[in-house]
């Protein structure tokens, strides 16, 4: 039996230690390389602090939550940029963002795929992907294309979605995975900093 251990703060143990665990048979996520795998954050309407649907820019709430997104394009992970819902200029300290003009109630401050969410949102895939300015659909992924026949695959903590990935809640502590062009073993569990 071989053991690997995921980085990230993702495992499959039933355990709230934030360390890394051994997963049996689990591949270790490869990143894939150029723009398409390391799209930018928001754009269009975030970028000028403009309402994006029913979400608003403003002050963040103390009281959120985190949900985490991976998201993989024929098999390569792709990062999901620090800024997604925040309206520059954005502060940096390196990779994360600390904040900018305003922020929506969901929003990307780290490139790990974590998503801080504002208590009684009730956001959606759709609403992250909005915010974003990226397409998300069926047979859609970002810059990715489903071959005909196939479609977006999307799984909640380890278990496949049946309808529209756009359709997926951003509930407290969920672990989503959307997928195109190949199966990757979706991440059953993330371990969430304290506070989220």
């Amino acid at each position: 039996m071989t053991a690997i251990f995921a980085g990230c703060g993702h495992g499959d143990a039933g355990s709230d230690d934030p360390r890394p665990v051994a997963v049996a048979h689990r591949p270790v996520p490869v990143f894939g390389h150029g723009r398409r795998y390391h799209p930018p954050p928001s754009e269009g309407a975030v970028s000028a602090g403009r309402p994006v649907g029913r979400l608003r820019c403003g002050r963040a709430s103390t009281k959120r939550y985190g949900a985490h997104l991976e998201i993989f394009a024929h098999r390569r992970d792709l990062v999901i940029p620090a800024g997604i819902g925040v309206a520059p200029p954005r502060i940096r300290d390196g990779a994360y963002v600390k904040g900018g003009r305003c922020s929506y109630p969901l929003r990307t401050l780290e490139p790990t795929g974590l998503i801080e969410i504002d208590e009684n949102v009730h956001p959606t895939l759709a609403d992250l992907f909005d915010l974003w300015g990226q397409p998300l659909s069926r047979n859609r992924l970002l810059s990715f294309r489903a071959a005909p026949g196939q479609q977006v695959s999307a799984f909640v903590d380890g278990r496949r979605w049946g309808r529209s990935p756009r359709l997926v809640p951003l509930v407290r502590h969920a672990a989503i995975v959307l997928e195109i062009g190949g199966y990757f073993p979706p991440t059953r569990r993330y371990f969430f900093p304290q506070g989220l």
